[in-house]
């Protein structure tokens, strides 16, 4: 069971979260999230509050931080406390929840799924009647053309791949392997939906993508043997094998040849535990497993 939040570290958490609450608000992916959300009620008999301007939003979620670290630092003064740094306090829920489980998804996670989301907003928009892009009379802003807004949609694509990339790279290799085998699965079910149901909504893209079943099934085979690989390597990570690139490595390029090499590598690594706790039981024993092997 997770240890409670001290009374101190309660509100440190709240500032935190407002935090963060405030970054997504200034997100690409929020701000992509909210234009999408005005184009659906200018397109319809919308009755409903008007929504929220954006800046409006920005403003009132850093004001919610400010408070929250206000109240911080308040209760820092009269409990005779040292001053947390602002940005141990802003990281402060990441910091904790470090570690903890499988890799938190936080942003790579939600870039991925961004990524999917613009992916299937440029099938919808290739696929959207003529009448949509047509111009229309009234106030409001005019709307793009097809290719702007297919173009416009790539141009997100292709920011959120560049941060996704940044961030891999800032990650241990078991870490950025987890986010790699989470985006490679995502591919394998969507592959697998547009063999099996090609008439589902988030089928359109793959169809597209491939001239046929036969072109899909190959990929889902790549995609496969991919996957195959990158659970080699973690496995080989978490029993501590040098996971190095090498060619013997590389040459298992074929999915059946992966899988039996995966197998051999899951007996290596249980051999290898074995062994380990026979040498702890050994040192607690007082008896020196170096001792043994000469």
């Amino acid at each position: 069971m997770a240890r409670k939040y001290t009374e101190y570290e309660r509100k440190i958490a709240d500032a935190s979260k407002a935090w963060r609450h405030y970054e997504w608000i200034c997100s690409d992916e929020y701000a992509q999230r909210e234009e999408d959300r005005h184009v659906v009620i200018a397109g319809k008999n919308y009755t409903g509050r008007p929504p929220v301007p954006l800046e409006t939003q920005k403003r009132r979620a850093k004001d919610r931080y400010q408070d929250a670290l206000a109240e911080l630092r308040d209760y820092e003064s009269k409990k005779h406390k040292k001053r947390m740094p602002e940005d141990e306090v802003k990281a402060f829920v990441d910091a904790q929840q470090k570690g903890k489980g499988r890799p938190a998804g936080g942003r790579a996670i939600a870039l991925q799924k961004y990524i999917r989301r613009i992916e299937r907003q440029i099938d919808d928009t290739i696929d959207a009647p003529e009448s949509d892009f047509q111009q229309r009379s009234g106030l409001g802003r005019p709307p793009m053309s097809r290719a702007m807004k297919v173009k416009h949609y790539e141009n997100l694509i292709a920011k959120a791949k560049s941060e996704l990339l940044d961030l891999y790279s800032e990650m241990t290799e078991k870490e950025r392997l987890w986010h790699e085998l989470h985006d490679l699965k995502t591919d394998r079910r969507q592959l697998k939906m547009a063999l099996r149901n090609p008439e589902h909504s988030q089928s359109k893209g793959v169809i597209r993508k491939y001239d046929d079943a036969d072109q899909i099934s190959t990929e889902l085979d790549k995609v496969n043997a991919e996957i195959t690989k990158k659970e080699v390597r973690m496995s080989m990570l978490e029993a501590g094998i040098d996971a190095k690139d090498d060619k013997k490595e590389s040459e298992h390029d074929e999915l059946q040849e992966l899988e039996i090499y995966q197998e051999r590598l899951r007996r290596m690594i249980k051999l290898k535990k074995e062994a380990q706790e026979l040498e702890e039981q050994a040192r607690q024993l007082g008896i020196d497993p170096d001792s043994l092997k000469s």
